[in-house]
């Protein structure tokens, strides 16, 4: 008897079995996904990009110089074409020449030279020591990496850094093969060689700071930025990449070519890195200030400190330790017809503070620098607004901003002053930081002679290095429709990684 639940059993038909990829077809596979997914990385999300010029310096670097100044041990930055380089600290100038000093031929280096630090005349056979040889390497520009989908849920701010197709073409003939470097491209554009209407198209990505957007009149004034006649103040991210160095002292010269400090009484005491005032003893409530004694101007190191304008947005740093018994430290920014002194006590006990213009009270405040112990003061005047941080803390934040576009003014006066009243302190690890001044190029630039209107998918950039930038004061606008992304990574040369926000 059988079960009627029992299957029969059929045999004579073989099972159906899958068939193995083979591993060579796997491997291709797997190649095939992660390039797509590479190329898909790149196109959609981020991508890698090298700087190629100094238009963004010293933010981003082209191809440059590494330079130590030989005077006052400051490392800077130089231009890859520059043939001196005048050191930031202490106005030294430095060769950075690629030729021999002797006979001016070029000298030949011991590949990498950046490694071996190796180098000879090929001419006169001068060896070149490793110091010297090290400023005149041309060592490669920054990469960096770009967020191509960050716009896709904000909008740009002003002082992104941003990657942008440049709104000209390089245009090539295909008829006559005459090229037309930086041309607008119309619909109807004929060769003017031979008439053709036919070209080659080739396009490049920019890196600039953007500053104007769609919809804003935007002008250039005195170094300062104005959209719709209000001055524009950068965020404190910004700002900080934005202040350029002038002194540290801690990087003292071994030969002043210019007196770095006045004083003006025998109180002051100026050693190798630090400055000492002592005039506890002064009868009265006499203040006793020194004064940098060089003149700041809008130069960087990495453009031979080329500058020609004399800057009043400056900040002063340093720490200060005042003995028991001092009354009062005075720090002193002037611009122009403007002074602003900031008088902080010195006791245990809060007593009142004060911020100054032109001599009259303008804020106050409750606090003080105890005796005996280090305090780091930072004081600052930049776009209208004078900034008083005691310990990492803001005590004064002045506008002084009248709402009014100034005059063009042919040039700026400044002075940088500290010191104080009955006081024994020693002044350590001062800085002296200018800000960034946007020139006007020349006369015909624009935004910088007239105000200039955005249209409402316009966008105005411009590069960090003001001097040598060429950018919206030369071309004009950048379309909407041109923006890569947002700069946000350095991820070369290892000793420059940074994020950029």
């Amino acid at each position: 008897m059988t079960d009627t639940n029992d299957k029969p059993i059929i045999t004579g038909v073989k099972e159906k079995t899958k068939k193995r990829k083979g591993k060579l077809r796997e491997n291709i596979e797997s190649i095939a996904i992660a390039i797509a997914l590479a190329f898909a990385i790149r196109y959609f999300v981020v991508e890698a990009f090298k700087i190629p010029t100094g238009s963004m310096a010293p933010t981003l670097l082209g191809e440059h110089k590494n330079v130590n100044c030989i005077n006052c041990g400051w490392s800077f930055y130089a231009d890859r074409q520059s043939e001196t380089a005048t050191c930031p600290n202490c106005n030294n100038e430095t060769n950075v020449s690629l030729y021999c000093s002797t006979c001016n031929s070029k000298i030949h280096y011991r590949f990498p030279a950046w490694l071996w630090r190796k180098g000879f005349c090929t001419k006169c056979k001068t060896a070149i020591t490793p110091p010297d040889l090290t400023n005149r390497v041309i060592h490669g520009g920054n990469r960096i990496l770009v967020n191509k989908f960050w716009y896709w849920f904000s909008t740009p701010k002003r002082w992104d850094v941003m990657v942008f197709v440049y709104p000209l073409d390089d245009l090539t003939c295909k008829n006559c093969s005459a090229q037309f470097p930086d041309t607008a491209w119309r619909s109807g554009l004929r060769c003017p060689q031979c008439g053709s209407v036919n070209f080659k198209k080739s396009t490049k990505n920019y890196i600039k700071r953007l500053v104007g957007l769609p919809g804003e009149k935007l002008q250039i004034v005195n170094g300062d930025l104005y959209i719709n006649a209000k001055i524009q103040r950068k965020p404190d991210s910004a700002q900080d990449t934005l202040w350029l160095p002038v002194y540290n002292s801690n990087y003292p010269p071994k030969e002043e070519v210019e007196p770095t400090w006045a004083t003006d009484s025998g109180a002051w005491k100026i050693n190798r890195h630090s400055l000492a005032l002592n005039n506890v003893n002064t009868e009265g409530e006499e203040t006793s200030l020194v004064t940098f004694g060089r003149v700041v101007s809008d130069g960087t190191g990495y453009n031979n400190r080329s500058g020609r304008n004399e800057m009043g947005d400056v900040k002063i740093c340093f720490q200060v330790m005042p003995a028991r018994g001092s009354a009062s430290l005075e720090v002193v920014l002037e611009k122009n017809n403007d002074v602003f002194t900031a008088v902080i006590p010195t006791s245990d006990t809060p007593k009142k503070a004060c911020l100054k213009k032109n001599g009259t009270v303008v804020m106050e405040k409750d606090t003080s620098l105890p005796p005996g112990q280090n305090h780091t003061i930072a004081f600052s005047n930049v776009d209208h607004v004078v900034t008083l941080v005691l310990d990492n803390s803001k005590l004064f934040v002045y506008d002084y901003d009248d709402g009014l576009v100034p005059d063009v003014r042919s040039f700026d006066t400044s002075k940088i002053r500290f010191g104080g009243s009955r006081i024994s302190a020693t002044f350590e690890n001062i800085e002296i930081f200018h800000d960034i001044y946007y020139t006007a190029l020349t006369s015909d630039t624009w935004g910088t002679t007239n105000p200039i209107q955005l249209g409402n998918t316009d966008y105005f950039m411009l590069g960090d290095n003001s001097r040598n930038s060429n950018d919206s004061r030369v071309w004009k606008f950048v379309p909407e429709k041109n923006i890569v992304g947002k700069a946000f990574f350095v991820f070369w040369p290892l000793d420059s990684i940074k994020f950029m926000w």
